[in-house]
This record gives C-alpha cells, sequence and structure tokens, in this order.
C-alpha cells in the first residue's frame, strides 16, 4: 500500500487541504479531507486527464521512433481504414506505411504507448473506425482519442507510483476530473457521518 503522504496545495475554505492515505486493490486511491473519505478509481481518472490533453488544440504527442520496425497482418478492412486514416494516425503519434501483401509497418508510435499496446492500440482503433463509420472527421477523430486515452492510462489492478496517484488525485481533488470520456464518475465521496450510519454510531 502507498504510505500516507501529505498534500499541501494552500488551503482555502473552497479547497481545503487532502492527503493520500493509500491505495486498495491496486485500482482506488484513498484521499482524506477534513471530514471526507474519497475512493478514487485511478485508470478512469487518468484516463480523463489524457483524454483532455489529446483533445487540447495544438496537442502535438512527442514520438518514438521503434528500434525494430513493427510489422502488423490486420484484417483486411481494419487494413484498410487505418490506411485510409493515415493523416489522422499522424496526428497522435503514428508513422504507419502499406508494406505489401496486405501488411502494415508501424515505424514511429506515441512515446506514452507501450510498444507491447501498439498492435491492439491500432486494431482497436480500426475496429471503431469501422463500427462507427469514417464519414464524420471529428468523430472519427474522438473515436481514436478514447482508444489513446484508455491506452495511455495507468491500469487498474497495476501497482502505481506514489508520484502517480498524486497526480491523479490532485487532478479529482481541484474539481479538474469528475467523469471519464465514457460518462462514468471517477470518485465516490463519503463524510465521517456516512460512514458512522453504516457502523450504527449515529
Amino acid at each position: 500500500d502507498t504510505p500516507e503522504t501529505e498534500v499541501s496545495p494552500e488551503e482555502t475554505p473552497e479547497a481545503p487541504a487532502w492527503r493520500l492515505a493509500g491505495e486498495v486493490l491496486h485500482t482506488y486511491a484513498i484521499v482524506e479531507r477534513g471530514d471526507e473519505v474519497w475512493l478514487i478509481d485511478k485508470h478512469a481518472a487518468h484516463e480523463r486527464m489524457n483524454f483532455d490533453r489529446l483533445k487540447a488544440q495544438g496537442h502535438k504527442p512527442m514520438r518514438q521512433m521503434l528500434l525494430q520496425p513493427l510489422v502488423l497482418r490486420p484484417d483486411p478492412r481494419e487494413g484498410e481504414v487505418l490506411l485510409e486514416q493515415l493523416p489522422l494516425l499522424e496526428e497522435f503519434g503514428f508513422s504507419v506505411e502499406e508494406f505489401g501483401g496486405g501488411s502494415l509497418i508501424v515505424r514511429e508510435a506515441p512515446d506514452y504507448l507501450p510498444a507491447e499496446q501498439i498492435e491492439s492500440a491500432l486494431e482497436e482503433i480500426a475496429q471503431k473506425l469501422l463500427s462507427t463509420g469514417t464519414a464524420d472527421p471529428e468523430s472519427a477523430r474522438d473515436e481514436v482519442l478514447h482508444t489513446m486515452a484508455c491506452k495511455g492510462a495507468i491500469k487498474g489492478g497495476w501497482q502505481s507510483g506514489e508520484e502517480e496517484l498524486l497526480a491523479v488525485c490532485d487532478a479529482v481533488m481541484r474539481d479538474q476530473v469528475r467523469y471519464c470520456p465514457h460518462g462514468r464518475p471517477v470518485a465516490i465521496r463519503l463524510t465521517k457521518k456516512d460512514l458512522e450510519k453504516q457502523f450504527k454510531r449515529a
């Protein structure tokens, strides 16, 4: 479990100080603020942070040149839709080319995307583009946004570093993040009174 850590943004009546009290099930961060306890879904909150950052006007993701280019052999329809959307893939940090025989070669990928997730990310992007259609460029862009935000987010069930947890919790506690890109809440707030009722102390 993460050790208790004091966080001290300047305390104001609108934003009292909070502290990270720990993490449970490698999925939920526990934050204490005043007489409140918050359970924060770290993946959902981080996914929203990524989504907002990627959607920001003019955002240019850092790219990583792959030491060994990745050759993919996608389903023919998936390969076709990816080739149709090369400018969109470029926008999100991918350098993809046709490689002959129905194959694609990936030479660059976003720096936040682990190499082992590149193939699954492109496959998921292709499936979403096929299911929603690509006639609307903005809709196609949003589908890629959702996939990339999810792939780049810290994962539920994985051990997270304290720095990662603090950054995610800070965004939630500052009210910058409320819902994941799919509309699910990222945190549950319990008051001292709520807990006392559960323990029949009230």
